[in-house]
């Protein structure tokens, strides 16, 4: 026991000075993305400082948990300041989520490994550094601002867009609620109580989810609708009252999302700016990039590749079921849905396909790591799989290095 609290203290050291590193350096870049810092470091993040300053930016923001945050800071501080310490703070719960289902979903607290601890926290890591593949020639190359530069992420878009700081803000919200949903999944058709702690917590969770940003609510809503629909129609119905008890801890997301979305479901707005909805067919991503399965593959090649050898192996855990799942829906709510009138150019169904992308990863990367413990593979094929990885984190650094540059995001 004494043994195993050492190598407890040890992996906890080296998380929190990892942690610290992390939280300092999106600092820097949060504060030069508010500061906009010579004209460099572009983001999303100027009109939120308006926002919480309570000045109008001509954008509306229904989700209002950051500027809560970055006003009880600019108490403080300058707007900027605030803002960065704000959008810091709270893309920063993501690493301690993240580690916490992995420690989990890797035994580390049961292993008295240090190898396990030290494994989940590097890989915790990691993914928040992935990004989608691009050429490696483009790896130590410069996209400055005005001058002609290379596309890595335009239309092809990353499971970590560190330009936008409300998709940040609500990751740390998002992952839980994830993976409650997991285990959700395997009791809620058999639990004869309405109240049970586990929807209580997917409940709180994904409410501050959606006060902090929607596009992962949207998705993940869609998403568990389905799945409980296509499983109570498969059961001839038998299983109603199931689907209401946990479905009733849905309604109070729900109600906020309309209020959310309201308004772009008006046709018009009082200037006569075409808004609203509207159907079709890559109208919005064709905007950014002729070219979709090749962004796809792009976004997606690491769990494509876990995906075929789980398929050799015939092995599919519910996490990574429902982590395609909710992909396929992002996908889908990308592919046919678009925000009209000046809203086009900006993709804003992508947000809910980027969380669609992330989950992708955690769950991947959860799997492979298990097998690789476990030696449930063959080495060759952890090998490939580890190897994929591996030039995704590659691009993802480069990527990361482009940004703290002041590079363009795009």
């Amino acid at each position: 026991m004494k043994q195993f609290r050492k190598i407890q203290y040890q992996n906890y050291i080296i998380f929190f000075i990892l942690l610290l590193i992390y939280l300092f350096v999106t600092l820097f870049l949060f504060h030069r993305q508010s500061v906009n810092y010579n004209g460099q470091y572009v983001s999303d993040i100027q009109p939120y400082i308006m926002e919480m300053q309570g000045i109008s930016s001509g954008y509306d923001y229904p989700y209002p948990i950051l500027f809560f945050l970055g006003r009880f800071f600019l108490l403080f501080t300058t707007p900027q300041h605030a803002m960065a310490f704000a959008v810091t703070l709270l893309s920063g719960l993501t690493v301690p989520a993240l580690k916490f289902f992995f420690d989990k979903a890797l035994c580390v607290s049961e292993s008295q490994s240090f190898k396990a601890g030290l494994l989940s926290t590097l890989l915790t890591f990691s993914l928040v550094f992935v990004s989608m593949l691009y050429p490696l020639s483009y790896l130590g190359q410069y996209n400055p601002p005005g001058e002609s530069y290379l596309y890595r992420y335009l239309g092809v878009f990353t499971p970590n867009p560190y330009h936008n700081a409300t998709y940040l803000a609500a990751r740390p919200f998002a992952i839980p609620v994830f993976f409650l949903f997991v285990d959700i999944l395997g009791f809620y058709e058999k639990e004869e109580k309405w109240f049970h702690s586990k929807y209580l917590l997917m409940g709180v969770f994904l409410f501050l989810t959606t006060m902090t940003k929607p596009s992962f609510t949207l998705v993940f809503v869609a998403t568990a609708g389905l799945i409980m629909l296509f499983r109570l129609i498969h059961s001839r119905f038998r299983g109603i009252r199931a689907f209401l008890k946990c479905g009733v801890w849905f309604i109070p997301t729900f109600c906020v999302l309309l209020y959310q979305f309201g308004d772009v479901f008006h046709i018009h707005d009082g200037a006569g700016t075409e808004k609203g909805i509207g159907f079709g067919f890559l109208t919005a991503w064709s905007q950014v990039y002729d070219n979709v399965p090749l962004a796809i593959l792009r976004a997606i090649g690491f769990p494509l590749v876990v995906l075929l050898f789980c398929a050799i192996h015939k092995v599919f855990p519910a996490f990574l079921k429902l982590a395609w799942q909710l992909f396929l829906v992002s996908l889908a709510t990308l592919i046919f849905l678009y925000e009209k009138g000046y809203r086009l150019p900006h993709v804003n169904f992508s947000w809910g396909y980027m969380y669609g992308i992330f989950f992708l990863y955690v769950t991947s990367l959860i799997l492979l790591a298990q097998c690789s413990l476990h030696r449930r593979q063959p080495i060759w094929q952890l090998a490939i799989q580890w190897g994929i990885y591996g030039l995704h984190l590659i691009c993802g650094l480069d990527y990361f290095r482009v940004l703290l540059q002041g590079g363009l995001f795009h």
